[in-house]
């Protein structure tokens, strides 16, 4: 009897050791911090297709949160109203690695915050963008920006944000789909971890 103990200890002790470390990672994952490589052109020149980014997921509030911060949400309408939601999208993610792209259920993009609630956004047919009354001068900013398929001014709503690709002329971002709720932001971009050439923070 005590060798069968014995070997259940035993067998328990490899399963403890094999799952709590799984555990940790994958509640860090969810709760701390997100790497991401950005796999799009629509962030050009601040990122490009291969960058690995670390997203914080504590800043993913409206009160960590403001403008011109670069954020990573997810699409589709997917949004996190609590553990469970953050459990099941986790979940998912490890599901659609057996996923071919066009299939998976998790999409996320990397924009920019353009505009926070209550502020009041404008494309102008030359492809200016104001905020609040205020033309947008920006180095980061790549091309004209469209105006795409939604209706001038947008006053951007409570919980909600106002997102911008880099790359104006080919990104597909609020200007398409419209403002995006806060519950969709797994985290703020914080700092380059690839190329080497531009490891560092986000600036």
């Amino acid at each position: 009897m005590s060798v069968k103990k014995n070997i259940l200890k035993e067998i328990l002790g490899w399963v403890l050791a094999f799952l709590i470390p799984i555990i940790i990672v994958f509640t860090l994952n969810m709760k701390v911090f997100a790497i991401s490589t950005i796999d799009q052109s629509s962030m050009h020149n601040t990122f490009f297709e291969g960058d690995v980014v670390y997203f914080n997921r504590f800043d993913d509030k409206l009160s960590s949160l403001k403008r011109e911060d670069i954020i990573l949400f997810l699409t589709n309408g997917r949004e996190k109203h609590g553990l469970m939601d953050e459990v099941g999208i986790k979940l998912t993610d490890f599901t659609d690695k057996f996923r071919v792209k066009s299939e998976r259920i998790n999409e996320r993009y990397v924009k920019r915050i353009i505009g926070m609630p209550g502020d009041v956004i404008d494309i102008k047919e030359d492809g200016s963008v104001t905020i609040n009354g205020v033309r947008e001068n920006k180095a980061y900013v790549v091309g004209k920006s469209p105006r795409g398929t939604i209706s001038y001014p947008v006053t951007v709503p409570a919980d909600h944000l106002f997102v911008l690709g880099d790359n104006r002329e080919i990104s597909k971002d609020s200007r398409y789909f419209g403002c995006i709720s806060i519950k969709s932001v797994e985290g703020k971009a914080t700092f380059v971890l690839w190329p080497p050439a531009k490891v560092g923070p986000v600036k």
